[in-house]
């Protein structure tokens, strides 16, 4: 049988908690959402209510936001239970609040306290605190860098003596600037090449250039032409030496090595 003093022995021991992690878990080039998880193991032989939890956001020893989260539901007895709750802000919203913030001191500090209510114990709280850096995503500068130049091979023709187009290349080279405050990754930057109504090309980067902070990378892309793309009349003036419109559009895609746990932030472009 379960005695009173049983349940008193029971009951004097202390739920254990700790700050399991805390990882952006969501970023855009609007803002992004801090993702933090604390561990929660119940002692006693009984089940007892989730933790509520008071927390407060600090940018560079700031204020910026602060919350409590009320949870829902309980601790089953002698189980460890993961409780998480999401921070999440716009980059307008922190450059208001935050003036004095820069790329090069963008650091966070939460402070967070889990209130646990435990038989005969009362309202019990664990306080914790995490620093880190803020990752300030913006669009990249994407550019032409050289300009469009096709090389033209020949070869024999019907004509004795009369070479004529039998294919060729394009070659150009794009500067894609890294905006933000942290270095990334172009995952990806595919794009479609057109000249006049002509899709010549659809195609993207084999590799991943990585792109310090502030930093330019010149991606060199190139793609064959067909005999029938040379001939066609849109493309005269690539076979004579002069400039010729063209028109660029893609998607690129950006991976943040520092913070692995993020999704890549990407969007469209069009150039020239």
């Amino acid at each position: 049988m379960f005695t009173t003093c049983d349940f008193i022995k029971e009951v004097i021991k202390k739920p254990e908690v700790t700050l399991k992690s805390v990882d952006f878990s969501e970023v855009d080039f609007t803002g992004l959402t801090l993702l933090n998880t604390l561990e929660v193991r119940n002692n006693i032989s009984i089940d007892i209510p989730l933790p509520k939890i008071d927390w407060e956001l600090f940018v560079i020893e700031n204020s910026f936001l602060k919350g409590a989260i009320e949870n829902e539901g309980l601790l089953k007895s002698n189980e460890s239970t993961d409780v998480q709750f999401p921070v999440s802000f716009e980059y307008v919203d922190l450059i208001k609040a935050i003036t004095a913030m820069t790329d090069e001191n963008a650091k966070y500090k939460i402070k967070m306290t889990a209130h646990i209510p435990v038989p005969g114990l009362g309202d019990l709280p664990w306080p914790f605190e995490h620093e880190g850096k803020i990752p300030l995503m913006r669009m990249p500068d994407i550019t032409v860098a050289t300009a469009p130049k096709a090389s033209i091979t020949y070869g024999s023709g019907l004509i004795p003596g009369v070479s004529i187009p039998t294919g060729g290349k394009i070659e150009f080279a794009l500067n894609v600037k890294n905006n933000s405050n942290v270095a990334v990754t172009v995952n990806d930057l595919s794009y479609d090449f057109k000249v006049g109504n002509n899709l010549l090309s659809h195609g993207g980067i084999p590799n991943k250039p990585s792109i310090d902070p502030g930093e330019t990378e010149k991606i060199t892309v190139e793609f064959p032409l067909a005999a029938a793309d040379i001939l066609n009349v849109t493309l005269i003036g690539i076979l004579t030496g002069s400039s010729f419109n063209f028109e660029l559009t893609g998607n690129y895609k950006f991976g943040i090595p520092e913070f692995p746990l993020l999704n890549e932030v990407g969007d469209s472009f069009t150039l020239p």
